[in-house]
């Protein structure tokens, strides 16, 4: 079995403040929605269908819970509502790059991957489209050519912290739990990873940002009440270079 390493996205390989990147979000696309829902209510419908997503039981895609969810009573078909919010990734997403700064050591840790043939996932939680994904990984410099799989709301039907979501990625490439890395900065959604026989990094550089709040995780209830799974490393995200001969 070839090896294989997931990396979360958000505070990990970029950085950003979720309060403030958000309500920038909110602002940019409540433009799109304006005919049909203020942004007051947008920001509650965008909630409850992550919520939803949250507890999807793998029966539908994450894609179909939470365009049905945020559907409901607005009067407009699901297709359309994904056609608004695939404009809105299209033509306006981009603005929100000012939010965001790569962190340090990711160039460097993907050149050395390539050159090692160790498959690679990008591992974010899978709450947004493919389209939307592709955007953020290029904030950190990252080219969809470069990795073997990306989790998005197309492609997955768990989120974390359901190990079935660990499951659904080693099945997709074709690596067992126990030949894969994962590496983020979340100590329960990211490190219960373990959890399946995967060795985890626990990511620390978000620990650094001004204010790091993490209101929006919060409301949705990411890992809430659960006990931490303690990771076999630690450290800024620079050192994990320092464990890649290790790994490989």
């Amino acid at each position: 079995m070839s090896k294989a390493i997931l990396f979360d996205l958000d505070n990990t390989l970029i950085l950003f403040d979720e309060v403030k990147f958000f309500k920038a979000y909110i602002r940019r696309v409540a433009p799109i929605m304006s005919d049909l829902v203020s942004p007051h209510i947008l920001w509650r419908l965008v909630l409850n269908a992550t919520k939803a997503v949250l507890h999807n039981n793998g029966d539908l895609t994450n894609r179909e819970v939470f365009y049905h969810i945020f559907s409901q009573g607005l009067g407009e078909q699901t297709e359309e509502i994904w056609n608004r919010f695939q404009r809105f990734y299209e033509t306006e997403f981009e603005h929100l790059k000012s939010l965001v700064t790569a962190n340090k050591g990711v160039y460097d840790i993907f050149a050395d991957l390539l050159t090692r043939g160790i498959k690679i996932v990008i591992a974010s939680n899978p709450f947004w489209p493919s389209l939307a994904m592709e955007k953020r990984m290029s904030w950190a410099g990252i080219r969809k050519e470069q990795v073997n799989l990306i989790t998005h709301l197309e492609n997955m039907h768990f989120c974390k912290p359901r190990l079935e979501y660990y499951q659904e990625i080693c099945q997709k490439i074709g690596t067992n739990p126990e030949d894969c890395l994962m590496i983020g900065d979340d100590p329960y959604n990211d490190m219960v990873a373990g959890r399946i026989g995967m060795k985890t990094f626990l990511v620390t550089d978000s620990l650094k940002i001004q204010n790091p709040l993490r209101m929006i995780s919060k409301k949705i209830g990411f890992g809430k009440g659960k006990e931490r799974v303690q990771p076999d490393y630690s450290g800024p995200l620079i050192q994990v270079q320092e464990i890649l001969p290790i790994f490989n």
